[in-house]
């Protein structure tokens, strides 16, 4: 009996379905593209609920014939290819033709299309679930309409895997943003709730880019440009003054489209190399044009995805290229060689010559003759004192370390604490150990009910870009519960005026930098709660770094307060804090 099964028309399309589309982000990103390869010289997008309820679409573009209109949402149509020499000579957006296809499969859409510029009559279909429902023929002008209503409405688990509409609308933003600026020569209008985000106007790349992260980043930007055979370089960098932990507004675009690529990232970082730390990253905007023929874009359903014939001599391009940059703005170290050496020697120097130093020492000095008590093995005071085995003794659970009060704990090359428990010896991870303690502090603290608010003396005022402002709009509420008290300006500052009386006022900074970082709660899984999220934020600022010597009161007073904690074994990130190594295990080692 035959165990292979053709599988059903509809369900094919709703598992391929799953690689194009699989979130509302997903569909804007299609939509908007389409748009673009249409020619469309206005594209105004709306969005209702983060996208779950409705995403439109309207443009001006060249519009879907009668016939098309049919044909445009069955599975492998396009207009963008006619044979496989066409795949490595691409100029469009949308070619694979599963867009369309895989959007009706799973959602209620409606296509209202015109190709005429002299009439106004145009049609529209209706699809549901992949089935067609209606097609008329409509008033409508010049372009298309496309509106999605009800994604996922028909996989009710695909629906539920959703995140909150903080976060659906956040990768919607980071969507436009990257087709409104590959795409500047274009106007955009982006509406979500009846609420107007962007009216982008044509214009530039450089005034897309202050228009989309607001005005004070103009005075961020360094401009890069390079022309070669191989590629051609333009675009724009951030000063290294302006670098962040987390790595947003970094932009690759490669023949107009959007693509990420960690080769050519740590290309950028490497021309930023002794400027910032290591922990940071520089912000870019890069367009890079090469010939059509050596790159292959059709490696992933996303499109985000390229494989260059040369990228060795791109990555050597772009270093330098954004090292010259960076130079001629006088913002990395340069030597002058064409500078005459004699004119740095002060006058009075002119004439005296150097003077060898003298090297003096003690001939007589023995540093033997100080030690004048010798480390006696058998000592009561040596820290690994003499055990007498017994047989009865089980190896105790770390969960129950049993810690003995009779041998003090002691540090070991500034990183790990050593002590004993009754089965054998225990090592702890200083750092994480730290962390623990202090999260649970802190812990404690933001769950009292009313918690105490600290007016600054100086109001603190922090920058952030358009969408990182409305993350924070977002959670100000529950900021607010937590003793934060902050105002929102128009040129994407915030100011910050009270905090919580126990937080140090140096970490604000990096408090709300990562805020941004772990962005909503429910989507990077650290916590579960905002409480939660920053005491975890906290401990990771306040506790100890990773080489830190201490006095012996101090560490015996934190390995108490390690396994007085709810949790000793785990970090609140998760990682091992101890170890334990039984009297067993420490006789093999001598056998």
């Amino acid at each position: 009996m035959s165990i292979i099964k053709l599988l059903p028309e509809n369900v094919a399309n709703q598992i391929a379905a799953g690689e194009v589309v699989q979130r509302p982000s997903s569909v804007v990103k299609e939509l908007l593209e389409n748009s673009i390869d249409s020619g469309a010289q206005t594209i105004k997008l709306y969005v209702k609920d983060a996208g779950k309820t409705l995403i439109q679409v309207i443009d001006n573009g060249s519009g879907i014939d009668k016939d098309d209109l049919k044909l445009c949402c069955l599975r492998h149509a396009t207009s963008k290819i006619t044979n496989s020499k066409d795949l490595f000579n691409l100029k469009t957006m949308g070619f694979r033709g599963e867009a369309l296809s895989s959007i009706a499969s799973v959602s209620q859409i409606t296509i209202t299309s015109n190709c005429l510029e002299d009439s106004n009559l145009g049609n529209q279909i209706k699809i549901e679930g992949g089935k067609q429902t209606t097609f008329n023929e409509v008033v409508a002008i010049k372009g298309t309409s496309i509106s999605v209503k009800n994604l996922f409405y028909n996989i009710p688990a695909r629906r539920n895997f959703l995140k909150s509409d903080n976060v659906e609308l956040k990768h919607i933003i980071d969507e436009f943003h990257r087709i409104a600026l590959s795409n500047h020569k274009i106007n955009f209008v982006f509406t979500n709730n009846d609420n107007e985000l962007f009216n982008l106007n044509k214009s530039i790349f450089k005034e897309r880019i202050i228009r989309v992260f607001g005005r004070s980043s103009e005075q961020k930007l360094i401009p890069v440009e390079e022309n070669t055979e191989i590629a051609k370089i333009k675009g724009f960098v951030f000063k290294p003054e302006y670098s962040r932990k987390t790595r947003s507004s970094q932009f690759f675009f490669i023949n107009g489209r959007f693509i990420k690529n960690n080769h050519l990232h740590h290309a950028i970082k490497t021309a930023y190399k002794g400027l910032i730390l290591d922990d940071y990253h520089p912000s870019y905007f890069i367009k890079i044009d090469v010939p059509l023929e050596t790159i292959d874009v059709n490696i992933h359903p996303n499109k985000t995805e390229i494989k260059f014939d040369n990228d060795q001599s791109i990555y050597a391009i772009l270093i330098s290229s954004v090292k010259h940059s960076l130079g001629q703005f006088n913002i990395s170290p340069t030597i002058d060689f064409n500078s005459n050496v004699n004119l740095n020697t002060p006058y009075s120097f002119k004439d005296k010559s150097v003077n060898i130093p003298k090297v003096e020492y003690d001939q007589a000095f023995n540093p033997f003759n100080n030690l004048k008590n010798p480390v006696n093995v058998k000592s009561k005071d040596f820290v690994f004192e003499s055990y007498e085995s017994d047989d009865k003794l089980n190896v105790v659970d770390e969960m129950n370390l049993g810690l003995s009060d009779s041998l003090p704990a002691f540090q070991l090359d500034s990183r790990y604490v050593i002590t004993k428990n009754r089965a054998g010896l225990v090592i702890i991870n200083q750092k994480r150990a730290h962390q623990r303690i202090m999260y649970e502090v802190f812990l404690k603290e933001l769950s009292n009910k009313k918690n105490p608010s600290q007016t600054l003396l100086f109001p603190l005022k922090l920058e952030f870009d358009n969408s990182e402002i409305k993350y924070l709009k977002s959670i100000k509420s529950s900021l607010i519960h937590l003793g934060f008290k902050f105002t929102v300006f128009d040129d994407n500052l915030i100011e910050i005026s009270a905090v919580h009386p126990f937080l140090n006022h140096e970490l604000i900074n990096n408090l709300f930098q990562d805020f941004i970082e772990y962005g909503d709660i429910s989507e990077n899984k650290l916590s579960h709660t905002l409480n939660d999220l920053v005491a975890k934020v906290l401990s990771k600022h306040s506790s100890y770094n990773t080489n830190v010597k201490t006095n012996q009161k101090a560490i015996e007073m934190m390995v108490n307060n390690l396994f007085a904690c709810k949790d000793s074994r785990i970090s609140p990130f998760g990682k091992l804090i101890h170890k334990s190594i039984s009297l067993s295990e420490i006789s093999n080692f001598f056998k």
